[in-house]
């Protein structure tokens, strides 16, 4: 680049030449004036010599012209030199702008071969760029060629295959006809069976509304409890408890009731002006201390309960029946209601006497189950399954076991609800069922009151059906099987 001009340094040079200048014209102008004078001197000592004194007036005036003559002349040298000066300072302007206009040019043509360069350079890109795009169409267009002639080989099979497997799939579809038209004649008489028992229902309920509880002249719908269950109790014996079966869930229910009152028994006042006398009242044993106290179904406190005969022992937990004793102020009790296991080892022999049946029965829904679900099998083999029920547990593991699943059912009646726990959060455990129905209230309820490690495998539920747990379990580690190939 052009280095910047500093004008005041060429002003200082300019004045520096110009003074040397003008001392180099006023010495030769006074060397000049010296040798006239010499050589005037010496032409009038000769004149004098050969001429008389005359007046020397002329000579001097003559210098003094002579050296005018040469002042002007001075002025105009120094006049020139200035105009000369000026006239260096525009050129010497003049080249500094032709350099720098120089040097922009010059800086314009190396960014323009810069541009040039990569123009080129990016043409040659995209040359290279256009070989290489032509060889991938051409390998693509070939490629594509033998797909189409490989399409028009399938096709050609294809049409063959089809000629050739037309018999079967019409056989097939016949076949698969008949099937369909065989379970629809099946199905319809399944609609009339389930007509019919739909009618003897019907008259039942009717008969229901309209029955009159001997001897006391009312419906059953406006009998009091009391009276309904005296009804019952008038009629079970040895050879009818089969139809009290159904009552088992009421006993459950009974039995939950019971348990809560248990923690809240201090906040139940037995208020002695609204007894009767002799009146009959249901409940449990619980200690306290060293004392025996009996817990009514509407939270009163008796204690020391005796036993009318001495005829059992009362044993804390237990269902009672008793009479309270208005005279005395004490509750006798007359009646053991004996635990659910009793009536659950009826429940089996009763059940017993239909297995053939009920095998048909299991057999038909779990073919009907694989036919909806052909991956059942896979789905649910190996699957560690723990349910917590007293009932209907031949049926649970019936329905489970043909899928591979390790079932465990948990009996409420003979396992505590710490170990049920224990149970339902262990690791091997993949999938649990809890069915309040099925179990003790505070079974159940030491589960909801502590937090679970794995909610998401532990369903709680009123009750289900063999077929409605199985269907659960099935959805649910389908939904695993799902997620897992997702991700």
């Amino acid at each position: 680049m052009v280095k910047p001009m500093n004008f005041n340094e060429i002003k200082k040079q300019d004045k520096q030449q110009a003074k040397k200048h003008r001392n180099q014209i006023l010495a030769q102008a006074k060397k000049k004036q010296t040798m006239l004078l010499k050589d005037s001197n010496d032409d009038s000592l000769r004149h004098r010599k050969n001429t008389p004194v005359v007046n020397t007036y002329k000579p001097d005036k003559k210098l003094k012209r002579d050296n005018k003559k040469l002042q002007k002349k001075l002025q105009s040298i120094q006049a020139d030199q200035n105009s000369s000066q000026q006239n260096i300072m525009r050129l010497k302007m003049k080249v500094y702008n032709l350099k720098q206009e120089n040097q922009t040019l010059r800086d314009t043509a190396n960014g323009l071969e810069s541009e040039l360069k990569e123009a080129t350079q990016s043409r040659t890109e995209d040359y290279n760029t256009k070989l290489e795009l032509k060889k991938n169409n051409e390998g693509l267009n070939h490629q594509i060629g033998l797909l189409n002639k490989r399409n028009q080989s399938l096709r050609t099979g294809m049409r063959h295959l089809i000629k050739s497997s037309q018999n079967k799939q019409v056989q097939r579809l016949y076949a698969d006809k008949e099937k369909l038209k065989k379970k629809m004649e099946q199905t319809k008489v399944h609609l009339s069976k389930l007509d019919q028992r739909n009618a003897e229902l019907t008259e039942k309920l009717h008969q229901y509304h309209n029955y009159e509880i001997p001897g006391q002249g009312k419906g059953v719908h406006r009998a009091t409890t009391q009276e309904l269950i005296n009804e019952l109790f008038a009629r079970i014996d040895e050879t009818r408890v089969g139809e009290f079966l159904s009552l088992l869930p009421l006993f459950n229910k009974i039995d939950y009731f019971l348990k809560m009152g248990m923690s809240n028994t201090n906040t139940h006042l037995r208020k002695s002006e609204l007894m009767k006398d002799n009146q009959q009242l249901y409940g449990y044993i619980r200690i306290e201390g060293d004392q025996l106290s009996f817990i009514a179904l509407d939270g009163s406190v008796f204690p020391n309960p005796s036993v009318l005969g001495d005829k059992f022992e009362l044993q804390e937990g237990e269902v009672y029946r008793g009479n309270y004793n208005l005279g005395t102020d004490k509750f006798v009790i007359n009646k053991h209601y004996v635990a659910a296991n009793y009536y659950r080892d009826i429940a089996s022999d009763q059940v017993h006497g239909k297995k053939m049946s009920g095998k048909i029965s299991a057999n038909g829904f779990i073919n009907q189950f694989i036919a909806d679900h052909p991956d059942a099998k896979d789905i649910l083999a190996g699957k560690n399954i723990e349910i917590v029920s007293w009932f209907k547990q031949v049926s649970y593991k019936r329905a489970f076991q043909p899928f591979g699943v390790n079932i465990d059912i948990l009996d409420p009646n003979e396992k505590s609800g710490g170990l049920i726990y224990q149970r339902i959060e262990n690791v091997d455990t993949d999938f649990a069922f809890i069915l309040l129905e099925g179990s003790h209230h505070v079974n159940s309820q030491i589960y909801k009151d502590r937090p679970a490690a794995n909610p998401d495998k532990i369903r709680i539920l009123e009750n289900a059906s063999p077929r409605e747990l199985l269907q659960m379990s099935y959805d649910h580690f389908k939904s695993q099987a799902t997620r897992s190939l997702r991700n």
